[in-house]
């Protein structure tokens, strides 16, 4: 298991990482969980979950990182997941078109079953 501190907090076991956003997140913030995600590409087909149940605020900013994040798992052959609980962010993504897009869950007990994305295709609209 590797863990990287930073403003964030990212868990890594195998290709599993989950990275644990904080606080209020805009343009300032973007560079850095840029560089934490590129890292993270660098796994062999990652599972990357972001954890937003922390975040105090996101603008559109955050939401073209996590685009450009779920992009990049995907293109490596991996899979992504948004792990959100707050009604307002939630709102945000549905605001945005991109709660399908995202379909976050409340807790990482409820992606218990994210091995089945690896080749599930009845999730694959989730990854």
């Amino acid at each position: 298991m590797t863990e990287w501190q930073s403003a964030s907090h990212i868990r890594v076991v195998g290709r599993w990482a989950v990275l644990r956003l904080t606080g209020e997140l805009d343009i300032e913030s973007v560079p850095e969980i840029e560089r934490l995600l590129v890292r993270l590409l660098a796994l062999e087909k990652p599972v990357v979950v972001m954890d937003l149940r922390e975040v105090t605020f996101f603008d559109c900013a955050l939401l073209g990182v996590m685009c450009r994040a779920r992009t990049g798992v995907l293109a490596a052959g991996g899979r992504f997941a948004v792990l959100c609980t707050r009604p307002w962010a939630l709102k945000v993504m549905r605001l945005a078109d991109l709660l399908e897009v995202f379909a976050p869950v409340a807790s990482l007990t409820d992606l218990a079953d994210l091995d089945a994305l690896d080749g599930s295709p009845d999730r694959g609209s989730r990854a």
